[in-house]
């Protein structure tokens, strides 16, 4: 797995079965912080419960728990973490991205490579891991999510994460009102979204001219 050095100067990976970087290019870092953590503002939900969809390297929680405890919400926090690749999990342990929380981002990934913890809680976080197929997985999660971090491989490379029956099971697992955020703005995307129950909107502009998606949960 080749490493990349961002524009932002963070690193990322580039997955050779999907032929694409996990990270934009733009900026590893910067895309977390903008386009996921600023942009769905979970500080402002008490005990937020958070899906991250897929974990990779875990920048997209990491800024996210930053982004809650810079804006001093130091309440209960869950994530639950989805992954099927050993491999980037393992690349975690190497990263140095510079967020605040990445050490703890290490401690659960090393717990998890190591012996196969999938819960580990400290400093008021509780992080679950999901590993294997998202598509079934997602239907065993008893909770109901505020915020889903929505970052698979593009629609191109990896359809079977943006078609109807896995978003319907994303939408069903959260609350009304929850916000799911991606980085995609593809027409077809946004249709599969508003068809399941989203209302949609722009997000950021992250280092390209497209923004983000900002989906709200209404049905």
């Amino acid at each position: 797995m080749d490493k990349i050095i961002t524009e932002d100067g963070s690193e990322s990976f580039f997955n050779e079965e999907f032929q694409e970087s996990y990270h934009s290019k733009s900026g590893a870092v910067e895309e977390a912080r903008e386009k996921y953590a600023n942009a769905i503002k979970a500080h402002e939900v008490n005990s937020p419960i958070i899906f991250d969809m897929f974990f990779g390297l875990g920048y997209n929680t990491a800024a996210v728990i930053d982004e809650i405890r810079e804006n001093n919400n130091d309440s209960f926090i869950e994530i639950h973490c989805f992954e099927n690749d050993e491999n980037i999990l393992k690349k975690v342990l190497e990263v140095e991205p510079g967020f605040k929380s990445y050490k703890l981002i290490k401690e659960f990934v090393k717990r998890f490579l190591d012996s196969d913890q999938r819960q580990f809680t400290k400093d008021n976080i509780n992080f679950l891991m999901y590993f294997g197929d998202a598509t079934r997985l997602i239907r065993d999660v008893q909770d109901e999510a505020n915020f889903v971090l929505f970052d698979p491989f593009s629609p191109k490379k990896h359809p079977a994460m943006w078609i109807f029956p896995f978003l319907k099971d994303v939408n069903n697992k959260m609350v009304k009102g929850g916000i799911l955020a991606t980085y995609s703005c593809a027409k077809e995307v946004r249709k599969n979204l508003e068809l399941v129950g989203f209302t949609v909107k722009d997000g950021p502009i992250v280092g390209r001219n497209s923004p983000g998606t900002i989906a709200v949960k209404t049905e």
